[in-house]
């Protein structure tokens, strides 16, 4: 009788750990929104970071790969937030439990040079768990079609 409770219960205990893995990476993954693009504070961000590694991204307005470095945090950038809200996330995890991809998309709207600006992309962010912490290795973030990204002149 033990055994046939183990085994039915089995699956309910490998489903809530998974929806626990995934809202775990959705909650970092808005974090990392908030602390790198509308926040760009690097005291915060390095949290998100792992020393060993350089963690990358390329930007919505198709600009070279972009180290995640002091640099990137706090050199101005030319624009400013309005509104940015994350919205259909999808977590994929590896099977060994030690990556994991999160996409989803934003939407929000920003001024630049006096001109309020509808943003909407797609991301996504690779993570990496080291020493037991998901770490960000890498973002990609895409314009929608026919909608714009950060500017081009961003910096």
């Amino acid at each position: 009788m033990k055994n046939l409770i183990i085994i039915v219960l089995f699956p309910f205990f490998i489903t809530a750990q998974e929806t626990k893995l995934n809202e775990e990476l959705i909650k970092k993954s808005i974090q990392w929104t908030k602390v790198a693009s509308t926040g760009r504070d690097y005291e915060e961000a390095k949290k998100f970071l792992d020393e060993n590694f350089n963690s990358s991204t390329f930007s919505s307005n198709g600009s070279p790969l972009r180290i995640y470095d002091k640099d990137y945090f706090t050199t101005p950038v030319k624009y400013q937030w309005i509104n940015f809200t994350t919205h259909d996330h999808l977590v994929q995890v590896s099977p060994n439990k030690n990556s994991a991809v999160v996409t989803f998309n934003v939407d929000g709207d920003y001024i630049f040079k006096g001109v309020k600006i509808n943003y909407a992309v797609r991301v996504s962010f690779f993570w990496t768990k080291i020493n037991g912490e998901w770490k960000k290795m890498h973002s990609h973030w895409s314009s929608k079609s026919g909608s714009v990204g950060i500017p081009i002149n961003d910096r």
